[in-house]
């Protein structure tokens, strides 16, 4: 098993089931609904001699603290600290006595606060939303009238498209051209101020490109190149 944590959630299995059951109640999951999809998606676990004490006890922790555990599920997880299974399943995993002894404590603690029923059900966490940025082309008019930029975009993270828009100092704006691709070449120049030059790097599939733009009687044409 490597490095030995005896904590209840000092282990990947009962982490995996644990955190996924609340990224699905966080997401406004009923307990009763989520507790089904994390015994369906984590079957394996459940069913498999090293790792189902854990998957047990990660699930019982999560509806302990939502307010929903079975009694079924305490039920097992009573009967696997009471018989000592779980001690006899790290001995032959290889834990010595020190960490059987650390471990037996930690058990006895947890099943104490399972058999407690906790006052009031774990809230719900709002995910947290991050939008973000990354800057490719910023390009203004000699006359100063229009600006076109080119953004990658981000969500928490996780890149979603590539954007250029162009916009009127005036108030309008229009989005001329959407692809997918992180890291992709793309640059762009005024010919004057009516005119634009977008240079792309070969077989860049677009998912918008517009030849043309307008606000207000002004009039953009758009050429494309490949570098």
């Amino acid at each position: 098993m490597g490095a030995w944590s005896t904590e209840i959630k000092g282990n990947d299995t009962t982490l995996d089931v644990y955190s996924n059951f609340f990224d699905k109640y966080n997401k406004g999951g009923n307990q009763v609904w989520v507790s089904k999809e994390i015994k369906v998606e984590f079957a394996d676990y459940f069913s498999d001699s090293d790792d189902r004490n854990n998957s047990l006890f990660g699930l019982a922790l999560a509806q302990w603290e939502t307010k929903s555990l079975e009694p079924e599920i305490l039920k097992e997880v009573k009967e696997i600290i009471d018989s000592g299974a779980d001690l006899e399943l790290w001995k032959e995993l290889g834990a010595d006595d020190k960490t059987i002894k650390e471990r037996k404590k930690e058990l006895q603690n947890f099943l104490k606060l399972i058999l407690t029923e906790k006052p009031k059900a774990k809230r719900r966490v709002r995910s947290k939303f991050e939008f973000k940025t990354n800057e490719l082309v910023r390009i203004s008019t000699t006359d100063g009238t229009k600006e076109f930029r080119v953004n990658e975009e981000f969500t928490n993270g996780e890149y979603i498209h590539t954007s250029g828009i162009i916009e009127w100092n005036s108030g309008g704006g229009a989005g001329i051209v959407y692809f997918n691709g992180e890291g992709k070449k793309i640059s762009a120049k005024w010919l004057d101020n009516n005119n634009l030059e977008i240079t792309h790097e070969p077989n860049l599939t677009f998912v918008k490109k517009e030849y043309e733009s307008f606000f207000s009687g002004d009039e953009v044409k758009i050429e494309y190149k490949i570098e």
